[in-house]
């Protein structure tokens, strides 16, 4: 079963700037301290395009429902990894962010968007979580 999730990233800096941000590894460690995650491990990777990878592996307590906690138990572990693609003319730049959880049937993926706004930038996501669990999927 599959959900679908939009969020958006209000950023106060051109697209160069909210770029340079969101690949540094020193930002992407204080998110992950800062909702919560214990472990926080970061990677940042350039790529040949002039984009980059960015994995956070980190761990979570697990504040679910209990008949979620049975299946994952009292952490969930956690790799979220963004691709960005190299920037366009005006700096902003498409990849794709995607979630995974050890040992757990649940995935969050779908394409990401860095763009230009009236007062800096967006960071976009539409994403599809999709979890199977029969019967209980639809209720995480």
């Amino acid at each position: 079963m599959a959900t679908s999730l939009s969020a958006r990233m209000p950023i106060p800096a051109d697209p160069a700037a909210a770029y340079a941000l969101l690949t540094d590894p020193a930002y992407v460690q204080a998110v992950g301290e800062a909702t919560g995650g214990q472990e926080v491990v970061v990677t940042v990777t350039p790529t040949d395009d002039g984009g980059a990878v960015v994995a956070s592996h980190r761990v979570l307590p697990a504040e679910l429902p209990s008949y979620a906690k049975a299946v994952v138990g009292d952490s969930l572990k956690l790799t979220e990894t963004r691709t960005f693609g190299p920037a366009a003319a005006d700096g902003t730049r498409t990849g794709t962010a995607a979630v995974s959880f050890d040992g757990a049937p649940v995935s969050i993926k779908g394409p990401l968007q860095l763009v230009a706004t009236g007062s800096g930038s967006e960071l976009v996501l539409d994403a599809s979580v999709s979890a199977s669990i029969p019967f209980v999927g639809g209720k995480i």
